[in-house]
């Protein structure tokens, strides 16, 4: 699949509005400068409008209890962890909430403007060790491992039970059987598509992977249609193969990390392709048009995904036949 968004000629473009944006505030504005970024972009290959409902990179633990604090200079929020135990914790979707009421909020009002000229999307649910870092801090969920394993576990299966809670509530919210859904980077399902990820993985042993993530980790992308993993860093690396046993999960997003994007990938890129897994490039490959054609020429996996600029959008969808139901 290609993608590729760019302002429409002759036109002043209006700027697409910030993630977490509809944490707080009116709505009203974010609105009307969503309707104005689709309605001054083309959309190239397999790109379609959408916006995201998302109040924080943990808005999912925000929806088990965290609480998401603003950031007064507009850029990321962040949560508080609401955990000093996990003994006898009650990790639940709290439907009551101020958070899932904000969604509600957000997706009813966005919906009402929006339905037919943007998809509006739903937040990635981050379950397992992220979720439970969010709630319960890095520190003190680093020390469970080794000395209360037993309560880790129990907590893991808690946020399991919030996940398919949360995914089935946040479809029908959406109306995803009728709209489909989209994950962060513009990719288009008629189902239900995420982003798992486990970035405390950098900080635990593949044997702590195994015992405390994987088994988590399947059962989320279980409950997706489609679902690409985010690897992030160098030291996530080392689970890529267990990562990868996971029949379901259909593809692989390589994120570098800092000082690392210039870095070659091919070996990496050769690796998950093995693996055989699907795997989405980025504009930080710096891709040529051959180097694209090469790459679908000669990766087994189908599952391939290049965020482009216009110009080699355009050329190469000449060249390639767009399948809507890809």
């Amino acid at each position: 699949m290609l993608h590729a968004v760019a302002p429409k000629t002759g036109i002043a473009p209006v700027s697409k509005p910030r993630p977490y944006d509809c944490a707080f505030g009116d709505l009203d504005p974010i609105i009307e400068q969503a309707l104005a970024w689709a309605s001054t972009h083309d959309f190239l290959g397999d790109a379609v409008p959408y916006l995201m409902v998302t109040l924080a990179p943990d808005h999912f633990a925000a929806l088990l209890g965290a609480e998401i604090h603003r950031n007064q200079a507009g850029g990321t929020n962040w949560v508080e962890p609401c955990l000093t135990t996990l003994d006898d914790a009650d990790i639940r979707f709290q439907r009551d909430g101020r958070w899932w009421r904000r969604t509600v909020e957000c997706v009813e009002k966005f919906r009402a403007r929006c339905d037919g000229k943007i998809i509006i999307t739903g937040t990635h649910l981050q379950g397992g060790l992220d979720c439970l870092t969010a709630l319960y801090g890095t520190q003190n969920l680093l020390l469970d491992l080794a000395i209360a394993p037993e309560l880790v576990h129990r907590a893991l299966g808690q946020i399991d039970t919030a996940v398919c809670e949360v995914r089935k509530a946040m479809s029908d919210l959406l109306d995803i059987p009728r709209w489909g859904s989209l994950n962060r980077f513009g990719m288009y399902s008629t189902g239900i598509i995420d982003v798992p990820q486990c970035d405390v993985s950098c900080m635990v042993s593949p044997a702590m992977f195994n015992e405390f993530e994987l088994p988590h980790l399947a059962r989320e992308i279980d409950s997706t249609d489609a679902s690409l993993y985010h690897l992030d860093g160098p030291g996530a690396v080392q689970h890529l193969d267990s990562l990868c046993s996971i029949d379901k999960l259909d593809m692989v997003q390589w994120m570098p990390g800092e000082g690392h994007y210039d870095d070659d990938h091919t070996a990496l890129n050769a690796r998950i392709d093995a693996l055989g897994k699907g795997q989405i490039f980025q504009p930080y490959y710096r891709l040529s048009e051959s180097d694209i054609t090469r790459t679908w020429e000669t990766f087994r996996s189908r599952k391939l995904y290049f965020m482009l600029d216009a110009e080699s959008c355009i050329n190469l969808s000449n060249d390639y036949e767009i399948n809507p139901h890809a």
